[in-house]
């Protein structure tokens, strides 16, 4: 059985050997991995060309926010620059440069710099939603980036989104993740409930209404730092679904518990240390050790699930979990000022973690 002890010791081994943020939840010593500013820089000839019409389409703004790196003069080419942890090598075509990306995980939602066009059918990069120019300035572009959200259970039936208002990004994220942690408690309720319909172990059952009372502490906090920011979750909206057989639970509980709990539990243990608010890493690092006891329910759920089932649906099950890890490994990027705050990862590094964590668990599970 993955305990909770036992994940919280591979979370912690994890993020010692990928960020070099090892040390103690408690401590003040941990400090965000360096990074730069999203500074999105474009030449201004291609700005001219792609405003010619006076507006930006889909495509232009994958061209300019999606391109390769400029250096910091947007005139030069042909000269080799470092920003962040990438390199790259310009020339004449390099139309506009993307510096310092991070991440989140999850159910989408969306953040953005600026407002602009929509993105949904360019074909290019699916997280990039739109751009703008910033009037005045013939240097930088504002990109409007999807941000997902991993927090928490989400239930069968889900039918509020938790988008929140204003044109601050914390309070948008924050409002979002309440929403989510409020939704997971009516999904631990009706786990609770399900399983003691199945004859599941009492110690089963348990944990899952315990689990259902950490959600409530959860959103209440997330609740109280949104409003920090500006921000207020919406409502949470569950429809009423028909009772289910084991399968439905075990294939819910493949994606939203072994896949979903455990990865945002590795997450906020990266916030509890990385966070620039102490307020908000302290809170980030109880809710760590929550998630990582979820995390373990879910897998001794599917450990008991697992040989009442025949082969086919066990089948099943591993595949669904196997697509659920592979929709979290290559992340977008997300505003970098929520970033720093929240202490969430940057890009390369959620890849990192994704292939650690991966490594211990998920394909070992397969």
């Amino acid at each position: 059985m993955r305990d909770a002890r036992r994940l919280n010791l591979l979370f912690a081994a994890i993020l010692a050997q990928v960020t070099g943020l090892g040390c103690s939840t408690d401590t003040n010593s941990c400090t965000a991995p360096d990074s730069t500013d999203q500074i999105i820089r474009v030449h201004p000839e291609a700005l001219v060309k792609a405003m010619a019409d006076g507006a930006l389409t889909p495509s232009e703004c994958h061209s300019l926010c999606d391109g390769p790196e400029v250096t910091d003069d947007p005139t030069t080419t042909g000269s080799e620059t470092t920003t962040g942890d990438a390199t790259t090598t310009e020339d004449t075509t390099t139309d506009a440069t993307t510096t310092g990306d991070a991440t989140t995980t999850g159910s989408s939602s969306t953040t953005s710099t600026s407002t602009g066009v929509d993105d949904s059918a360019t074909g290019g990069n699916p997280d990039l939603l739109g751009c703008a120019a910033i009037e005045g300035d013939p240097n930088n572009i504002e990109c409007t980036y999807r941000l997902y959200c991993a927090v928490g259970r989400r239930p069968a039936g889900l039918a509020s989104e938790g988008r929140s208002a204003g044109d601050d990004a914390c309070a948008r994220w924050f409002a979002e993740i309440a929403h989510l942690e409020a939704a997971s408690v009516p999904a631990f309720e009706r786990l609770a409930a399900e399983l003691a319909e199945h004859d599941a172990p009492a110690d089963l059952v348990d944990a899952a209404r315990l689990a259902a009372g950490d959600e409530a502490r959860h959103a209440a906090l997330m609740t109280a730092i949104a409003a920090r920011y500006g921000g207020q979750p919406s409502p949470i909206e569950v429809a009423a679904i028909d009772r289910r057989g084991l399968l439905e639970i075990a294939l819910e509980n493949a994606i939203e518990g072994c896949v979903g709990e455990t990865w945002a539990a590795l997450v906020a243990a990266h916030q509890a240390r990385a966070a620039e608010d102490p307020e908000l890493r302290a809170t980030m690092a109880s809710i760590a050790a929550d998630e990582a006891a979820h995390a373990a329910l879910a897998w001794a759920i599917d450990a008991w699930i697992e040989p009442r089932l025949d082969p086919e649906a066990r089948s099943r099950i591993a595949d669904a979990r196997r697509r659920a890890a592979e929709a979290l490994r290559d992340p977008p990027r997300l505003d970098p000022a929520l970033r720093r705050r929240a202490g969430l990862p940057d890009h390369e590094r959620a890849r990192q973690l994704w292939g650690a964590l991966d490594r211990a668990l998920w394909s070992a599970a397969a």
